[in-house]
């Protein structure tokens, strides 16, 4: 009996871990999103091209990690469903280290890393969002207003040394920039401007290529409006005196 109880308790954890985490994938050659995930014992949800990534998706999950993209399809990525259903960590790296935490034997470095930048999208108070390395089409589905431009069919090697925020998001721990680097064409994408994003990683020898970034989402415009109002009324209450400081 009381291994039976074990068992539901740990089937019911299970379920539930598996209803947190959404994974899309937009396949192409090198696709290994879903290899790399099976890899790190972390159940998912799939999405894809023929299965958009929803609000209600994102109103049920609390992450969105999304496979590196070399010759996929990302449609079924809409940035104003981002937009308004990102509401916690976001971490946007130029690596693709789930093809390279799905190879045969995987590179340890990359496990690491995909395994730690989930952790950390994985901690703010909302939905989060991982998305892995982008060649094809640069991160351009990624909303407008989020203030992010980069630039794909980057093929470097180095990087050359991790922020201070980057070390204090603990997804370098264990890690070294070299460990980061020789990956055999190590990063494919790299941020020209992040909004209000922070620098994690720079990369490439005398570069200054920001190839990882992350932090707290950008708020959505009703989530600003809301907070504005709320500003303004306390506000009001306080003059009048009904509302002590």
């Amino acid at each position: 009996m009381r291994t039976t109880v074990i068992g539901l308790v740990i089937l019911l954890a299970v379920n539930g871990y598996a209803a947190e985490t959404l994974v899309y994938d937009g396949g192409g050659p090198q696709a290994g999103i879903q290899n790399a995930m099976t890899a790190l014992g972390i159940p998912y949800d799939l999405r894809g091209p023929g299965n958009p990534v929803t609000a209600g998706d994102l109103a049920s999950h609390d992450l969105l990690v999304i496979g590196w993209n070399y010759g996929g399809d990302m449609s079924g990525i809409q940035p104003s469903v981002l937009a308004g259903g990102i509401t916690g960590n976001i971490l946007l790296t130029g690596h693709d280290p789930d093809y390279h935490a799905a190879l045969v034997p995987p590179l340890a470095a990359a496990t690491t890393f995909l395994s730690q930048v989930i952790s950390f999208a994985r901690g703010g108070s909302g939905t989060g969002l991982v998305a892995l390395g982008d060649y094809s089409t640069a991160f351009s589905y990624l909303p407008a207003e989020w203030g992010i431009a980069a630039t794909g069919a980057l093929a470097e090697e180095k990087i050359d040394s991790f922020t201070a925020a980057g070390l204090a998001s603990g997804v370098y721990s264990g890690l070294t920039p070299a460990d980061m680097s020789d990956w055999h064409e190590s990063y494919h994408t790299a941020f020209n401007t992040w909004g209000p994003l922070t620098p994690f990683e720079i990369g490439g020898v005398n570069r200054a290529d920001v190839v990882t970034i992350g932090g707290a989402v950008i708020p959505a415009p009703g989530a600003l409006l809301l907070g504005s109002i709320g500003a303004l009324l306390i506000g009001w209450l306080r003059r009048r005196g009904t509302l002590q400081a």
